[in-house]
């Protein structure tokens, strides 16, 4: 069976790229002949577009520009690493996709935000519409990223979402969303980033030429947080570990190393060999989980939206004091410097279990769309 990954990757973010590979290397590895279909989303690509503004408002307009600016530098590294990993496609719109999936036996939604209805307003590619045929709609860990669909967009959800014979979601406010604009009962999945065990990234880190040869704190900060900053200042002192940041601080001028230009690698590099991470970022969360090291996750005016996507997962593995509430603080209400660490002998029983559960759901999956759901 010949299928095809839909999901986005050329946006500039880390995480992004990742969660892609990392589903694509699933499907291979279960012996499926698997393209990522290279679809271009003008205004995801392209926050400069005046359309977004309309879409999304001035603040999350300047806010979109700010972030593809502030990821920029990096953009060389990412698509080294995507012409090396990634067995993509060549670049095709939204009136292309028809006649362009006719190639493909069967097409995977997700994971990641493709059913973000804020980020992807109307964009109903991710759901798949361009396929006449139901049974070559399939979907893994697709998530909304967001508490609930606005009105406008429920019916649009509910019709397309109907079509698919089986869904799976990254969240269980996912789950609770799509039983109640379809009826239908969706399965709860890891994000494909936690599918891939430690060794997996490991690997990858292994591909960076960065020479780190001392302890530090690793900051992943994308929003401005002041708490954020001030923990790995107090973490700093207490420890005498220098502070290594992926992007420039922006919640306060501290001392730091800066690691603008960082690829994929090397930001594997960076937290795999941490003694703490400090972050607002999901996919930096998660891999800080993967690779069991003491980490601090915190909530900012930006992530609030998606922010049921931490509850989940850090439910799922008893770590939600890991959560700070730090959104509009300068300080963190909790003093980091007193909690207990991570048993991660714990953790890792239960993500082993989850990981299995995962996998087995794809490999099911992948089969069943092979016999046409028979």
């Amino acid at each position: 069976m010949k299928t095809a990954l839909l999901t986005p990757f050329d946006t500039g973010n880390i995480g992004t790229v990742m969660q892609a590979y990392a589903t694509h290397s699933l499907i291979k590895d279960f012996g499926y002949d698997n393209k990522i279909i290279y679809y271009h989303y003008d205004s995801i690509q392209n926050p400069f577009l005046p359309s977004n503004l309309f879409k999304r408002g001035l603040k999350r307009y300047v806010g979109s520009i700010a972030g593809f600016l502030m990821r920029y530098p990096a953009k060389k590294s990412l698509w080294n690493f995507i012409n090396r990993h990634l067995d993509i496609t060549e670049k095709v719109s939204k009136n292309m996709l028809p006649a362009f999936s006719e190639q493909f036996d069967y097409v995977i939604v997700g994971s990641d935000c493709v059913w973000n209805g804020d980020a992807f307003h109307l964009e109903t590619a991710y759901l798949l519409d361009f396929l006449e045929d139901n049974r070559k709609k399939g979907n893994f860990a697709s998530s909304f990223a967001c508490d609930g669909l606005t009105d406008d967009l429920k019916p649009i959800f509910s019709k397309y979402l109907s079509m698919f014979p089986r869904l799976s979601v990254r969240e269980v406010r996912g789950r609770e969303i799509i039983k109640e604009i379809t009826g239908k009962d969706a399965t709860v999945v890891l994000d494909p980033t936690l599918v891939r065990d430690n060794i997996f990234w490991a690997n990858i880190a292994n591909e960076s030429n960065l020479e780190l040869q001392e302890d530090y704190i690793f900051v992943a900060e994308y929003a401005i947080s002041q708490a954020l900053i001030r923990d790995a200042e107090k973490l700093s002192k207490k420890y005498n570990l220098p502070i290594y940041c992926l992007y420039p601080p922006k919640g306060k001028n501290i001392k730091a190393k800066t690691f603008l230009k960082a690829g994929p690698e090397d930001v594997m590099k960076l937290i795999q060999n941490a003694k703490f991470v400090l972050s607002d970022s999901y996919h930096m969360m998660i891999f800080a989980i993967n690779f069991n090291k003491e980490f601090f996750a915190y909530k900012t005016v930006t992530n609030i939206p998606a922010i049921s996507k931490y509850y989940s997962i850090l439910g799922c593995l008893n770590l939600e004091n890991r959560l700070m509430e730090t959104q509009n603080l300068t300080e963190n209400s909790i003093d980091i410097l007193n909690l207990q660490p991570i048993d991660y002998a714990v953790v890792n029983k239960k993500l082993e279990q989850e990981r299995s559960l995962s996998k087995k759901y794809l490999e099911d999956l992948l089969e069943d769309a092979s016999n046409g759901f028979k």
